[in-house]
């Protein structure tokens, strides 16, 4: 029962992302924003609707792809994601909905961490415009420390805690 109920709120989490307003970046080729690769590992909790949910999140931001990698309560790979020259590609666990939507999930990451003057930026506006982001402290530092997310229009509300792993 209690995977059930995991597995339930990460399909709203994932279903909540599903806009598909915003220009498509699912055809566009990778480029590392700033030219500085990243190691970062997130703990996302937050809300969507009454319905809890919590993920850790791997992501790997290099000159040749991004992978994303995220993970249930129970530390189950729930879903990955790829995007590297040839445009955006997604897995995810059997118990994940079909309604993920990797390429939802990277434009807010774009609206969220990448510089506002990257040429990104202009291909997720639209669904930029739909959030209501705070930064614990500035956009620059982003990558380490706490992000809230808030989309009103999809009804769901996360938590982002960010650390930069480094060598």
């Amino acid at each position: 029962m209690f995977l059930r109920s995991i597995a339930f709120l990460l399909i709203f989490l994932l279903a909540a992302c599903a806009t598909g307003r915003s220009e498509d970046i699912g055809e566009t080729p990778w480029t590392l924003p700033d030219a500085q690769p990243r190691e970062v590992v997130q703990i996302l909790n937050g809300q969507y609707g009454e319905k809890p949910f919590a993920l850790q999140i791997r992501l790997s931001l290099t000159e040749e792809k991004l992978l994303l990698v995220g993970l249930d309560s129970l530390g189950r790979r729930a879903f990955d994601i790829l995007w590297d020259e040839t445009g955006v590609r997604a897995g995810k666990a059997e118990w994940i909905s079909a309604d993920l939507d990797a390429v939802d999930i990277l434009k807010v990451i774009v609206a969220t961490y990448w510089p506002v003057d990257d040429p990104m930026q202009e291909k997720v506006a639209d669904r930029a415009e739909e959030l209501d982001i705070t930064y614990q402290g500035s956009r620059e530092n982003a990558w380490n420390e706490t992000v809230q997310i808030r989309d009103p229009s999809n009804d769901y509300d996360m938590t982002i805690i960010s650390y930069e792993l480094t060598e």
